[in-house]
């Protein structure tokens, strides 16, 4: 015997007000998240792919999606949610089966097949901003496949919103979805990805401030990419602990902070990193549109 989907939402929502149980939802699909006519608005563009593997320079996307969504610039509420650009590309080469078993597309599913440039960089006009969750990982493999997105200012929900000074231990999207908005989805699919990152943008965090303003606030400081030069390898966990990546082309560890942890920044690698050596990290600010490069 089936359970009435009102029948579900009652015990749900009884569940919830017990202290012993923590009750998840299915990710809306919303439409929008805010009426107030009174705001001015700007348009951003979420996005995520789906790849053959890791590297922007060898890999091949074979799925993008982009949701376009209305936000205020200055409270950073969102507003309208726009349909979904979302389309499969053939890579012309078989997919990993480890890719096929995390996302489930099949050399099938994209036989033949080719972005839909034109709705996608038609998109990509109207939007102000560009965000994706690790966008270190999707802007290398748009601006590879469609230049335009490197004309683009980019902002990303994992690290430009301070997630562990509200308490969360880990900035994956599924984890903050579970642990913030107490929703659940399918992880690995490019059109949920992007609606469970507007998602987690839009839901207040428990002091009432939107991780869209604070996403918005940061990345529009200045920032530093600080090229940790000379350091030794035996402290790579380190550095990797600290979000520092690297770079196989220039064989250096780097990674990029906002101005006013530049200092903080540099005393740090001095203290753990460099110690007695005779060593000093490089520094260069970059232009705004260069975030994530």
């Amino acid at each position: 015997m089936g359970v009435s989907e009102g029948d579900a939402k009652a015990a749900a929502d009884c569940l919830a007000q017990c202290p012993d149980y923590i009750v998840l939802r299915r990710l809306p699909r919303a439409g929008h998240y805010c009426d107030d006519a009174s705001e001015p608005l700007r348009q951003a563009l979420y996005v995520d792919v789906e790849t053959t593997g890791l590297h922007s320079g060898t890999d091949a996307v074979i799925q993008f999606c982009g949701v376009p969504f209305e936000y205020a610039p200055e409270s950073g509420r969102i507003h309208r949610v726009h349909p979904a650009i979302d389309c499969f590309e053939d890579p012309g080469r078989p997919i990993p089966d480890v890719v096929v078993r995390k996302t489930g597309i099949t050399d099938a599913k994209v036989a033949g097949k080719r972005l839909d440039e034109d709705a996608i960089l038609s998109a990509l006009g109207d939007a102000v901003l560009v965000i994706a969750h690790n966008a270190m990982f999707d802007r290398g493999f748009l601006e590879r496949r469609l230049p335009a997105f490197a004309e683009k200012y980019w902002a990303c929900s994992q690290v430009d919103v301070p997630w562990d000074e509200h308490g969360y231990d880990s900035a994956k999207l599924e984890f903050l979805l579970f642990k913030h908005a107490r929703v659940f989805y399918e992880a690995h699919r490019a059109d949920e990805d992007c609606y469970a990152g507007i998602h987690l943008l839009a839901t207040a965090l428990p002091n009432r401030d939107i991780p869209m303003r604070l996403l918005l606030e940061r990345a529009r400081q200045p920032s530093w990419r600080v090229e940790a030069t000379a350091a030794p390898m035996e402290r790579k966990d380190l550095l990797k602990s600290r979000w520092y990546r690297w770079n196989p082309e220039k064989r250096v560890w780097w990674k990029d902070v906002p101005d006013g942890d530049r200092a903080a920044e540099e005393e740090w690698l001095r203290a753990e990193i460099y110690q007695s050596l005779p060593a000093s990290p490089q520094m260069e600010k970059l232009d705004l549109k260069r975030r994530f490069t």
